[in-house]
């Protein structure tokens, strides 16, 4: 099996420019009435579009887009596909309601909205060509309209919102899973719902184990940081100075381990090509995985350009085999896992079906939910661990216990431009809450939606484990992060 990034089919929508996902907020929030759109191609079809999704009818929105879509829009995906994913998104949202116009001009829109049911916030694109017909869209997650979240904000209001936004997500089939909220080591607030195994109707608690995805890549760099602390390798170094007969010379000349963390060395990815006896006897070092791309040319040139690379974190793993004379795993757990109190954490590396890990789900290739394969962890993800682990591993990069405070700041400093705010440093992801900068990173493939996120500048932390398809994660974790960076932001008022 492949893991891959699934692009949810509730949310495909109407072309796509975008990829794409959602974040419910408190449902009883209170948001100013419905604006009134202007008078616009564009907006005329948005404004029947969302009229359509107050009371799905696959028959009716096949119709309409078999009326309004574009040559264009039809050559890139069927009225009725279209259709069938309008339908599934208005009905596990029971419609959407504009709550702004962002951004308005003759041929496209933009709409903030939310979910009537879910309380789900989207960014709705619209863009019609000149014959004003629908041509593409899309939708992306947005954050709650700070007018909309609640006028106190402290320890029982976020324990009640979260418990409240789990239960309506878990109900309608949106997240299985936990999320806890905690302020240093000690878990103010924590919901879950759905099952950890559905066959045993197995609770959630923060001792479940759950196969991390992308999250892992956050181990990576901080196993790298402690070899920079030691003065043991430097950012700067290039992927020559550990692999002096690296096969490609461009990698092995020009890419640093800088580069191998912020993603821009050029490198693409490898999970397709490890082989059924690495996914079913699991792999030992991380050097293993460097045949399967050690000869591929960079996408451009190193440095010059960004774009994800799990072979990028692949490599920088077996840097630091070759710098510790450990491998990847043991390293992670001598090195990482133990000083920050991780004990029920695991690297992954062989098939693991331990007491505790959870069941996965997936609705890839299928309208309905089946149990997914099984992943094996590498230096770009995939790694075990629990709520509770998570938690300590926050602290540990907060206090410097894990690695020093200077390569912390380093990992949450973006490298390169931040746009929309959102940046990437080290293996970590730098996103704006309302003027709050929240680092940490997400991780999804089938089964598996999970995110880590520390508020920076306070003690928060909050995790998000879900054992079905992305954007599980989203849905139940930006709401709730989104009451926390507000509660810090109001709290750093004079």
């Amino acid at each position: 099996m492949t893991p891959v990034h699934p692009v949810p089919r509730i949310l495909s929508l109407i072309a796509l420019a975008l990829s794409v996902a959602a974040s419910p907020v408190c449902a009883e929030s209170v948001v100013s009435k419905t604006p009134a759109l202007p008078e616009t191609p564009a907006a005329r079809l948005m404004s029947e579009w969302m009229k359509l999704c107050e009371q799905p009818d696959r028959a009716r929105m096949t119709s309409w887009f078999d009326a309004q879509l574009s040559s264009g829009g039809r050559g890139r995906m069927t009225p009725a596909a279209r259709a069938a994913d309008m339908f599934e998104l208005c009905s596990a949202n029971g419609g959407l309601e504009a709550v702004t116009v962002v951004k308005s001009e003759p041929l496209s829109i933009t709409l903030t909205t939310r979910g009537r049911k879910s309380g789900a916030w989207f960014e709705i694109i619209l863009l019609a060509d000149e014959a004003g017909e629908v041509d593409r869209g899309g939708m992306m997650p947005t954050l709650p309209v700070e007018s909309a979240l609640p006028a106190r904000i402290d320890d029982a209001v976020i324990a009640r919102e979260l418990e409240q936004s789990v239960a309506r997500l878990s109900s309608s089939g949106l997240f299985s899973g936990i999320v806890v909220v905690a302020r240093g080591e000690r878990i103010i607030a924590q919901a879950s719902g759905g099952y950890a195994n559905r066959a045993g109707k197995t609770p959630f608690d923060t001792s479940s184990g759950f196969t991390l995805g992308s999250l892992g890549k956050m181990f990576t760099a901080v196993a790298i940081g402690q070899l920079v602390d030691q003065d043991k390798l430097a950012p700067s170094d290039t992927v020559g100075k550990f692999f002096p007969d690296y096969p490609n010379t461009t990698v092995r000349d020009q890419v640093t381990v800088s580069m191998l963390l912020a993603h821009t060395s050029g490198l693409g990815d490898f999970l397709d090509k490890r082989t059924p006896s690495m996914m079913s006897n699991g792999v030992q070092r991380a050097a293993e995985f460097l045949p399967l791309f050690d000869k591929d040319e960079p996408q451009f040139t190193p440095g010059s350009a960004k774009a994800y690379s799990n072979a990028g974190l692949a490599l920088a793993g077996a840097i630091v085999e070759k710098v510790s004379g450990e491998s990847y795993p043991d390293y992670l757990r001598k090195h990482v896992f133990a000083p920050a109190g991780m004990t029920r954490s695991s690297p992954n590396n062989v098939p693991h079906a331990g007491a505790g890990l959870v069941t996965p789900y997936t609705r890839e290739g299928s309208p309905d939910w089946k149990i997914a394969e099984a992943d094996i962890g590498s230096p770009a993800g995939g790694a075990i661990s629990t709520a509770g682990d998570l938690v300590r591993f926050a602290e540990a990069l907060r206090s410097g216990s894990v690695v020093s405070k200077a390569w912390f700041k380093q990992m949450a400093t973006a490298q390169g431009p931040v746009e929309d705010g959102r940046g990437y440093g080290y293996a970590t992801e730098i996103v704006d809450f309302y003027g709050e900068t929240v680092v940490g990173h997400n991780g999804g493939f089938p089964g598996v939606s999970t995110h880590l996120h520390l508020v920076m500048g306070s003690p928060y932390t909050v995790v998000v484990l879900s054992n079905q398809d992305p954007p599980a994660d989203m849905y139940a974790g930006i709401p709730i992060v989104a009451l926390v960076a507000e509660r810090v932001k109001r709290d750093a008022r004079p």
